[in-house]
C-alpha cells in the first residue's frame, strides 16, 4: 500500500458486518451487530470517508424488495445522521446475471467485480491504495483486492466461509469493532 496518506476510505458491506440483515426490525429499528455501531464512531472523518458496498443478490433473487431495502438505507442513513457519523455515500448493486425480471444481467458493479470501488475514485478522487474494504464473503475480498484496496475479513456473517473464490485477506478479524481497531492501528503505524 502507498505510504503517502491523501484522501482515503473505508469501505464496508452492510449484511454480516454491521448488521445481521440489511432489513428493519419489527420495531423499525436498526439490528446493529454488537459494537459495529460504537465503531463506526470511532473512524476519524478527518482521514477517511465513510462508504457502503453492498452487492444485493438477495434483491436480484426476489427474496427482499427493493422498496424494504431502500427504507433500511433512509433509517440507515437518518442513525447515521443522529449520531453523527458522516456515511459519504452507500453503493448498492441489485444486479445478478441469474436474477429475476430487471434485475437479470451482468454489472460492473456486483462483487467480486471492482466497480464500486473505481466508481468511488472517480467521485471521491480517492486513493484506493490507502483505503480499505471490510467484507464477510470472499466476493468482498476480491472484489477489494481487485481494485488494490487493504482488506480485512470478519468473523461474523460468513466469515469468509461462502465458498465462492480463493481469497487471503490482509486482516481476519472477529468483528467489525476489531477491524476498524486494525485500520486504526496500521493507520497510525504509517503516520509515525
Amino acid at each position: 500500500m502507498a505510504k503517502i496518506p491523501d484522501k482515503q476510505g473505508v469501505f464496508f458491506e452492510l449484511d454480516g458486518v454491521l448488521v445481521e440483515r440489511a432489513q428493519l426490525a419489527a420495531d423499525g429499528s436498526i439490528p446493529f451487530l454488537p459494537g459495529a455501531l460504537a465503531a463506526l464512531g470511532r473512524v476519524d472523518p478527518d482521514h477517511f470517508k465513510l462508504f457502503v458496498a453492498t452487492s444485493r443478490q438477495d434483491i436480484a433473487f426476489g427474496d427482499v424488495k427493493e422498496k424494504d431495502f431502500t427504507r433500511f438505507c433512509e433509517a440507515f442513513l437518518g442513525r447515521m445522521h443522529d449520531e453523527r457519523i458522516a456515511i459519504t455515500k452507500m453503493y448498492s448493486c441489485p444486479y445478478h446475471p441469474k436474477g429475476r425480471g430487471r434485475f437479470r444481467r451482468e454489472s460492473v458493479f456486483r462483487k467480486p467485480g471492482p466497480g464500486i470501488f473505481k466508481m468511488a475514485q472517480q467521485e471521491f478522487d480517492l486513493n484506493l491504495q490507502r483505503s480499505w474494504m471490510i467484507g464477510h464473503t470472499t466476493a468482498d475480498v476480491l472484489a477489494a483486492q481487485r481494485a488494490e484496496l487493504g482488506t480485512i475479513l470478519v468473523r461474523t456473517g460468513q466469515a469468509g466461509q461462502d465458498g465462492e473464490f480463493t481469497v487471503d485477506a490482509h486482516f481476519v478479524e472477529a468483528d467489525f469493532a476489531d477491524a476498524i481497531a486494525r485500520v486504526n492501528q496500521f493507520e497510525f503505524a504509517q503516520r509515525c
